[in-house]
């Protein structure tokens, strides 16, 4: 009896989470992403999975705001699934959708799993003038991707002083 409702439980679970991961950056870009501030002093982050085939990613696309005078502390780029497109496979992290000034192009090896620490955003001069978009954006070349994902961490401290 019990494992008759357990077992469609559990597969609802696991077919939520793989339409949760596909789906991830498909968000409506005219939103407005407010700065995340928790008012306790602890460690912010934004995590966000970035597939080759989520809408428009090659035209880069925001999936949140650093507050002004956020402190980034600890850039992560786990790539999950290989990206795997006939010549290149760039995914680039920025406050632009220009989208590099956090994870450039040279900084993580798309074509391969695993976790890369990127430290080039450390610190607050991303975010010293005011609230700071962030943006996603994968390019690619040659034969077109038919699989890659990368799950992207970016840690920071609001300007939350006493």
């Amino acid at each position: 009896m019990l494992s008759r409702i357990l077992r469609p439980l559990a597969v609802a679970i696991v077919l939520a989470g793989a339409i949760g991961g596909a789906l991830a950056l498909n968000i409506d870009q005219n939103r407005v992403f407010p700065a995340r501030i928790h008012p306790s002093q602890q460690v912010h982050y934004y995590r966000v999975a970035v597939n080759y085939n989520d809408p428009n990613i090659s035209t880069a696309q925001q999936f949140g705001t650093l507050p002004a005078l956020a402190s980034i502390i600890n850039v992560q780029v786990d790539v999950a699934t290989a990206f795997n497109a006939g010549t290149t496979n760039v995914l680039t992290i920025g406050t632009t959708t220009t989208a590099n000034e956090i994870v450039a192009a040279a900084d993580v090896n798309e074509g391969a799993t695993g976790v890369t620490q990127v430290t080039r955003g450390y610190g607050r001069s991303l975010t010293a003038s005011a609230d700071t978009a962030l943006y996603a954006k994968y390019t690619q070349s040659g034969t077109a991707a038919s699989a890659g994902q990368a799950i992207v961490t970016i840690a920071y401290i609001p300007n939350n002083d006493m």
